[in-house]
């Protein structure tokens, strides 16, 4: 009979952040890594498992005496490495990008002060639910193996616990799904239990190797005496059954030579806590803005030759802490939240004076031959821009009437918009911020000169405009109901098959939505408005904004039509109200026949089923059927899609922080709640857009780079006095 062997594999989860700050997550890390180092010097035979580069810079940098102890021990292979990232990071939310860099960080630092030239074991415990480009991800971090535990068992069916996770790209990485990651309890009885769980799961045939993990955990804690001491006196569990103190590595080390018996998965391994995938959307707005300002800072320095790595690497370690999965998950408490806030808010300052000193000191723009008060627009990013910019100048309140000249085509087009500053719009004619067209090139640095206003530039196609209630280009008409948008038409008919409807959906779940898969409780408020009126117009852009009600809650919807474009933009500012409510855009899209429907996902577009379920989406869905559409939403981050074609955007998720219950929400019995309540209460201004017409999935990546990553644009003058126009 063969020996079916136990990796028992003592380790403790810690959340640095949860339930508690950051501060109290650091000193726990230290508690933690002590009492694991005595429990190793008084048994010989017990082996620990700890990951997260950022732990061990806590050790580092505030106990040196402890971090010799470990280093000694990790040395010695009593003490074993994985992870090798930063933190245990969400993998639904960030960026391919931010992902790559919280690994290339942790492994950096494993490198530099442990010496190890790679930590080969990935380990996501506690995350919630992958990605399916993770694969890539992993592998391109040099790391060949993972362990994970979300989704469970009852969550999503595996053809085995041990198998190739396989990404849309081909890559794969030898993957363990556990059945717990540790178990708190001492007592024999709980330990038997997790063996007990381990030696069930399903295993390919001829693999005689599980893992079981045990340890206190969430607030650290790690492997007790009286579980050590249990383990060796049940080494000989069963017949045929052998415990042994292990480590994931080891456990991968025995089993990799069957590698290829095993079952290969495919795509994402979902879900897991829907609720994470919007709940607390200030917090996760801003560590999007940060993660794209990093990735562009990154591309910048590269086109300007300027070495930044060192400052941005420490704004991208704030930002990759802050994706822990607790954390950017919405899952923290209230102050918890509001400091990870103000630590992502410090590093996309960082990053952005980090920006302005690169463009600042760039003699190629600063000596340009064009002289005069000049305004320049730089492409930070490796995408090309094409759009509407905007720049505000300063006009000493003496009113504006210049327009922008351009060596190579003349005079620009341009529009005067609504002023950052209200003094701007009263004590000058027209204010002085201008609109103008751009297209560029990634990194590309166009510049132009102000010149008196000529008459108005002739520039190809319709000017929009709004008239009898219709706002149209050309291209696009939209027209209005006390929805708010009634109906989007152009010219192969109608896109809607009825109004876009913004619905307040009651959700009585705790702040994760255990055990939910869609948000599908009744309608509490839908969102009712009355006439639009026109607040800007032009040759390049008309806005019109209309005022409206769902529930308590009063909300300013903007729609927007440039010239030139099929993209139909609307922006709703609201100071939100509805306690315990989801509130969605649902747009029915209007095409006979079939539907398919691809999604914008961390690290590519992955095919999904029009199933109802809540996703996490990367801000962009193409829905092909007779005719095809795109549903773009740069300040949101989950939807659900049915088989008839209609698109639910989850804009705000206002619920409960770090309330963790499966069952539903007992408001009656907890009414400590209230004072609890508010992830997304209060002003809020949220995005979405509808863009028809085929448009590919280059094509959507285009419209979200003019959305999300606005070029740089300034003034300056060079051969004309600040005071010219003075003397």
């Amino acid at each position: 009979m063969k020996t079916i062997t136990v990796h028992m594999v003592g380790n403790a989860h810690l959340d640095p952040v949860w339930l508690w700050p950051w501060q109290s997550g650091a000193d726990e890390a230290i508690a933690t890594c002590r009492s694991a180092c005595d429990l190793l010097d008084d048994f010989p035979q017990a082996v620990f498992t700890r990951g997260e580069a950022w732990v061990y810079e806590q050790l580092r940098t505030q106990d040196p005496v402890l971090f010799e102890r470990v280093k000694a021990h990790v040395m010695g292979g009593r003490w074993s490495v994985v992870n090798g990232w930063w933190v245990q990071p969400d993998v639904n939310g960030p960026t391919e990008e931010a992902l790559l860099a919280t690994a290339r960080i942790g492994q950096d630092w494993f490198k530099k002060h442990l010496g190890l030239a790679s930590v080969p074991v990935a380990y996501l415990v506690d995350s919630f639910g992958h990605n399916g480009f993770l694969p890539r991800v992993i592998r391109k971090s040099g790391q060949r193996y993972f362990v994970m535990m979300r989704p469970g068992q009852r969550e999503k069916a595996l053809p085995s616990e041990l198998f190739r996770w396989r990404s849309p790209t081909g890559e794969e990485v030898l993957t363990c799904r556990l059945t717990s990651y540790g178990c708190a309890s001492p007592d024999g009885g709980a330990l038997d239990r997790s063996i007990a769980d381990a030696l069930a799961a399903k295993r390919p045939e001829g693999i005689d190797h599980v893992m079981c993990f045990y340890g206190v955990g969430n607030h650290g804690g790690g492997p007790t005496r009286k579980s050590v001491k249990w383990i060796l006196e049940h080494q000989d569990y069963a017949p045929g059954v052998r415990l042994e103190f292990s480590t994931p590595g080891r456990y991968f080390a025995a089993v990799e030579s069957a590698a290829a018996e095993c079952p290969v998965v495919e795509g994402e391994l979902l879900h897991h806590a829907i609720g994470c995938y919007s709940v607390c959307g200030r917090l996760k707005r801003e560590v999007r803005s940060a993660e794209l300002a990093a990735v562009d800072a990154g591309y910048l320095a590269g086109q300007h030759k300027v070495d930044v790595a060192d400052e941005l690497d420490a704004a991208w370690k704030t930002i990759c802490f802050n994706q822990f999965h607790d954390i950017i998950g919405g899952a923290s408490t209230t102050s918890a939240t509001a400091e990870a806030q103000r630590q992502v808010s410090g590093a996309r300052d960082q990053i952005e004076q980090l920006t302005y000193r690169i463009l600042r000191r760039d003699t190629g723009i600063r000596n340009r031959e064009m002289k005069g008060h000049r305004v320049h627009a730089v492409n930070r990013s490796n995408l090309p821009w094409q759009g509407l910019a905007e720049v505000e100048l300063w006009s000493d309140l003496r009113g504006f009437n210049k327009g922008l000249w351009s060596e190579t085509s003349g005079a620009l087009p341009h529009q005067m918009v609504t002023a950052a500053s209200v003094m701007a719009e009263w004590w000058t004619t027209g204010g002085s911020r201008l609109l103008f067209p751009v297209s560029l090139e990634p990194g590309e640095c166009q510049t132009f000169r102000l010149a008196e206003a000529q008459s108005e530039t002739k520039w190809p196609g319709t000017p929009p405009r709004f008239a009898n209630g219709v706002l149209e280009n050309g291209l696009v008409r939209v027209s209005f109901s006390s929805d708010g948008i009634g109906q989007i038409e152009d010219s192969r008919g109608a896109m809607l098959t009825r109004p876009v409807a913004l619905v307040a959906i009651a959700d009585g779940s705790d702040t994760w939505s255990h055990d939910l898969d869609r948000y599908h409780c009744p309608i509490q408020a839908r969102a009712e408005f009355g006439a639009p009126q026109v607040i800007e117009s032009g040759a390049l852009r008309v806005v019109v904004k209309l005022i409206g009600q769902i529930g308590s809650s009063r909300l300013r919807l903007y729609v927007t039509l440039d010239r030139n474009s099929k993209r139909v933009d609307v922006r709703l500012d609201t100071n939100y109200q509805e306690a315990f409510t989801v509130l969605k855009a649902s747009i029915a899209l209007s095409s006979p026949g079939q539907w398919t429907r691809r999604d914008r996902a961390s690290g590519g577009w992955v095919n999904r089923a029009l199933d109802g379920l809540e996703y996490p989406v990367h801000h962009a869905i193409r829905l092909q059927g007779e005719r095809s559409f795109g549903i773009l939403f740069p300040d949101s981050f989950a939807a659900d899609c049915c088989p008839t074609g209609t698109v639910r955007v989850t804009l705000l998720r206002n619920n409960v922080h770090a309330f963790h219950s499966t069952t539903q929400m007992p408001h009656e019995d907890l009414p400590t709640l209230v004072d609890r309540f508010g992830t997304d209460e209060g002003p809020q201004s949220l995005r979405f857009s509808l863009v028809g017409d085929a448009p590919s999935e280059p094509e959507l990546e285009s419209h979200l780079a003019v959305l999300q990553r606005p070029p740089w644009v300034w003034d300056d003058y060079r051969g004309e006095s600040r005071v010219q126009a003075f003397e």
